[in-house]
Formats: structure tokens, C-alpha cells, sequence
């Protein structure tokens, strides 16, 4: 391996640290199981000339002037039309956590938290002391090295080193996702739509994805390799102690495994990549993460299969109420698989051949819940692959928990909070 291709992989390995940028705009309001929605720019007329290099940052170089050039660098490598945006700002990481504290009790109302506490302790993905809130500004603040403020188009890097170059390239991410916005109105891809969790994280992975290649290829083609190792070598991850294991891998799938896919369609960062592919499917972007995680899968275009919902609830009578309603998706599934303790590989061959799934969740008097989770696959083979790998888990649970396949060949996932809920969750989902 050349010297360059250290370099190389020494960047890549640290994306995930360097990617999550964006990522406390995306989880405020929906959460973990689902993302709401992106970034709003304005687009410019004008297209800057690609012959730019940034100034090195000292202490008389002024930041709007290094920013400005690496705007006109990534338009020239992305190949859209610049995106007006606010004047850009450099925060402390003491400043992030007042400024996601903010941003969470704007738009993160406390009935939608703690229905989504609700959710995932159904789903046995949080304990009956743990919040989901809490749990997410604690992984946050460690993680997010900047976001694109859609509401007032600001522009923000977190840095206590001002404009390192890990802070540059962030910029480069950022900015990447303004001219998405500018180019395709990313509030068309619907990924705050309700009941659609699955794809909208697949259509996380496409817009973080692309920004990543961007990131990337601007990295290589505007830092030195000794600011390369820097950003390389001086990376420390994320403080997740105590985070569940399930929520990082959520949180890091649209950086890792959208970098992967956006990488396979449009070529190596480092030498010249091509965005064709990316500019069509801004167009007809993905339905699901197993289109994110199989390329053949996306290229053929294969829809999830439709899975109808149970009226939970209604079917449950008095004091309940419906929860939440959704699609977990082939990505979700395998997280949650390995977060109950399925070997990694296991996880992952039991959530491939994934078809489709749609999951209800509610909850009643004294704290009483339910969930009914059914779920297609493409073969029978597939579907007992799931069946045995979630039979192994249900004992551990905590709760009643079944797993049962279906006549239809789907798999029928059962959890409550007690026998008598577990039957009658399963009268109401006819299984």
C-alpha cells in the first residue's frame, strides 16, 4: 500500500467520526427509528470557476474568505449551481450542547419524546429507566461535528480548534448538502413522512452518502497529506458508554453505508468521480435500506413488498392508544438482531432477504404495551432464517414475546407486557 493509500485509508476510517454532521437536524423530532426533514437553501444563479485553492488558515486569514473558497471547490466537484446560504459560524463543543439543547426543545415536543420511549421499550430496545431524549443529546454532543440550520441557513462547524482541517472538511459535507437542496428540493424525498422510518433512512444514506464522496474528494484534492494524517491520527471517537448499541449504528449507517453505496455509483473520490447516478436518483431516490445495502437491489430497483398494518389499538379496546406505526427495514432489523445478541454475521445473513414489514405499536392503562410485527421475505428459506435467529432472543426480552411464521409465508413478531395482552395482540393481528 503506497503512502497516499494510508492516507486514504486512514480517512476513510475515521468517517464516521468526521460524518455525522447533519445528524442532530436529522434525529430532532422522529428519532432513531425514523428522520425528519433536510435542509433548505436558496439557489444562485451563478457558478464559480473551479480553478480555486483554499488560503491557509492564520491568524489574517478571514473565515469567510477560506469558507467562500471551499464553496467554489465543491461546486466545481459536485457539478451543481452554487446554493445561497447565511453567514457561516465556528462553535465550541460547550456551545453545541446549549445550542442541541435548543434545538431540542423546539422541535422535539416532550409527548413526541415520550412516545418514542414508549416505542423502544416495546420494541426491548431501551430499558424502564432510559430516555430517548436524554440518550441522544449524550451521543450528540460527542458525535456531531456540524450541521446546516435550514431555518435560518446557517452554516455551523463545531471546533475548538477553529478552522482545522477536520473542521474544513466538514464545511465541504455541509455545504455539499445546500447545493443538494438548492439543485433537488430534498424536502421532495418525504423523509420525515410518518410510518415511513425505513425509507427514510435509506434516503438519509443517499443525501449523507453523496456529501461524503464530496467530502472526500475535496479532502484529497485540497489538503496536504500532513493535514490528512492530522485529521487521520488526531480523530478520538465518540464517547457511547452507556448509548445503546443500536442507536450509533442508526445514527453512523447513512455516513458508512451510504458512503459505501454513493461510492460504487459514482466512482473513486480521488479521481475524478463521476455524479450522473447520484443526480438520477435524487430523482427516484431509494425505498429501503436493502436497497442501500445491496447495490444489485437498487439498480434493479426491487420494491419492499407491501405488509398491512394492524389496527392495534382499536382491536385492543378501552385505555389504549396506537403508539406508532411503521417499517423497520432490513437495516433496522439487523441492528436489532446484534443489539439483542446475535453474532454480527448471524444478524445480518437473518435480516437479508428482507421483503417488507410493518409494525404497530401501542400502549394501555398501567403502563401495559403491545407491538404485532409482520414480516415478508423473498424466499421461504429466507423467512425461517429470520424466525430462528428472533426465536433465540424472545427469552431474553424481558417480556412475552413470540415469533411465528404465517400461512401467507410472512413472520409474525408478537411482544406485551403480559400473556393476556400477548394473546389478544395476537387475535388482532390474526395470527
Amino acid at each position: 500500500m503506497s503512502s497516499a493509500q494510508r492516507v486514504a485509508a486512514i480517512a476513510v476510517a475515521v468517517l464516521s467520526v468526521i460524518g455525522a454532521c447533519v445528524v442532530a437536524l436529522h434525529l430532532v423530532g422522529r428519532t432513531a427509528i425514523g428522520m425528519p426533514s433536510a435542509p433548505v437553501a436558496t439557489p444562485l444563479p451563478s457558478t464559480p470557476s473551479a480553478d480555486v485553492k483554499t488560503p491557509a488558515p492564520s491568524a489574517n486569514a478571514g473565515l469567510g474568505a477560506v469558507l467562500a473558497a471551499i464553496e467554489e471547490q465543491v461546486i466545481a466537484i459536485r457539478g451543481l449551481p452554487a446554493a445561497e446560504v447565511g453567514a457561516p459560524q465556528i462553535i465550541t463543543r460547550a456551545e453545541l450542547a446549549d445550542e442541541l439543547a435548543r434545538i431540542f426543545d423546539e422541535e422535539y415536543p416532550r409527548e413526541d419524546r415520550e412516545r418514542d420511549t414508549i416505542a423502544f421499550r416495546a420494541l426491548g430496545l431501551l430499558g424502564p429507566d432510559d430516555d430517548v431524549a436524554e440518550l441522544q443529546l449524550r451521543l450528540l454532543g460527542d458525535q456531531v461535528l456540524g450541521f446546516y440550520d435550514d431555518v435560518d441557513r446557517r452554516m455551523v462547524v463545531v471546533s475548538d480548534a477553529g478552522l482545522s482541517p477536520e473542521a474544513r472538511m466538514t464545511y465541504a459535507h455541509e455545504y455539499t448538502h445546500a447545493l443538494q437542496d438548492a439543485a433537488f428540493d430534498l424536502a421532495s424525498l418525504d423523509i420525515d413522512e410518518p410510518g415511513e422510518d425505513d425509507r427514510a433512512l435509506a434516503r438519509t444514506a443517499l443525501v449523507e452518502g453523496d456529501a461524503s464522496v464530496v467530502m472526500l474528494a475535496w479532502a484529497f484534492a485540497n489538503l496536504t497529506q500532513a493535514e490528512l494524517l492530522e485529521v487521520g491520527l488526531g480523530a478520538t471517537m465518540p464517547d457511547v458508554t452507556g448509548i445503546p448499541s443500536w442507536m450509533v449504528a442508526q445514527v453512523n449507517f447513512p455516513y458508512d453505508q451510504g458512503l459505501s453505496w454513493a461510492s460504487a455509483l459514482v466512482g473513486n473520490p480521488l479521481d475524478e468521480p463521476d455524479f450522473g447516478d447520484i443526480d438520477a436518483a435524487f430523482a427516484e431516490p431509494p425505498d429501503s435500506t436493502e436497497q442501500i445495502i445491496h447495490l444489485a437491489k437498487w439498480r434493479s430497483r426491487e420494491a419492499p413488498i407491501p405488509v398491512a398494518a394492524t389496527e392495534l389499538a382499536q382491536a385492543l379496546g378501552t385505555g389504549w392508544r396506537a403508539i406508532e406505526t411503521t417499517t423497520i427495514g432490513e437495516a433496522f432489523l439487523g441492528m436489532i438482531l446484534e443489539y439483542q445478541g446475535v453474532p454480527r454475521a448471524d444478524a445480518r445473513v437473518a435480516a437479508s432477504g428482507w421483503g417488507g414489514d410493518r409494525a404497530s405499536i401501542a400502549s394501555g392503562p398501567d403502563g401495559a404495551f403491545a407491538v404485532t410485527w409482520r414480516l415478508a421475505w423473498d424466499t421461504p428459506a429466507d423467512a425461517d432464517e429470520f424466525a430462528d435467529a428472533y426465536a433465540s432472543i424472545v427469552d431474553s426480552l424481558g417480556f412475552p414475546a413470540t415469533v411465528e411464521p404465517l400461512a401467507n409465508g410472512e413472520v409474525l413478531v408478537l411482544h406485551a407486557s403480559s400473556d393476556d395482552v400477548l394473546r389478544a395482540a395476537r387475535d388482532s393481528a390474526g395470527g
